[in-house]
């Protein structure tokens, strides 16, 4: 029995060393897989910067229109000469004016421009300059270094401005004519480039005759682009 148990103890230390290596073994893969590599975390993103808006362009502020002429495209005015006793005659067609004054004894053609409601016209020794608005043309005749005021009012036919021409013997006849509402008339007619004449009947409308020359009065219209002065 002494001999055996050195032999029993060496194998039971044998069979424990076996034992524990195999449980060894078997506990390595739950310790492997307790140390793993932990799962890596998202970090934080940074911060996204926020896009700034558009700054709206600046844009100049509309201009503005310029305003509109209101000077008549079509208007006849007549009235009497302040201080002079003669009458005064402006027409008006789209921008182009047309006058004659005229006190029987002294007569002037003009011719001119009509915008922003002021008229005015020039003539041999002549000049009117006047404003338009309510229904009048207010201003000044000047004429050989004199100057009167006029006020003349708007005017229809009959009444108004005329003029006639004609030709006799290589002379030049001219009649010019203002007529009123009232009826009051004055006129002159002329011969040649001297200017020589006289005073004119009052004119009542249709033809016209001097010294057997008949003479057809035209309105506006007729002469207003081919009058020279």
């Amino acid at each position: 029995m002494s001999r055996l148990g050195p032999v029993y103890t060496l194998a039971v230390g044998a069979v424990l060393t076996v034992a524990l290596g195999v449980a060894s073994a078997q506990a390595s893969p739950a310790v492997e897989q307790a140390t793993a590599t932990p799962i890596e975390t998202a970090s934080t993103a940074p911060p996204v910067a926020e896009e700034e808006a558009p700054t709206p362009e600046e844009t100049a502020p509309p201009e503005e229109a310029a305003p509109a002429d209101t000077t008549p495209k079509k208007v006849d005015y007549a009235g009497v000469v302040q201080g002079n006793g003669g009458l005064v005659a402006i027409s008006i067609r789209n921008g182009k004016a047309v006058a004659y004054f005229c006190d029987g004894h002294i007569e002037a053609w003009l011719k001119g421009t009509a915008e922003n409601n002021t008229v005015t016209l020039e003539g041999k020794d002549a000049l009117i300059t006047a404003s338009l608005g309510g229904g009048k043309a207010q201003g000044r005749v000047e004429f050989k270094g004199k100057s009167w005021r006029f006020s003349a009012a708007v005017v229809k036919k009959p009444s108004g401005l005329y003029r006639a021409t004609a030709q006799v013997r290589g002379a030049r006849i001219v009649g010019g004519w203002i007529k009123l509402p009232s009826g009051q008339s004055v006129g002159r007619l002329t011969i040649g480039e001297s200017g020589a004449g006289e005073a004119a009947a009052a004119f009542e409308g249709g033809v016209v005759t001097w010294y057997g020359i008949p003479l057809t009065p035209q309105e506006p219209d007729a002469f207003i682009d081919t009058i020279n002065p």
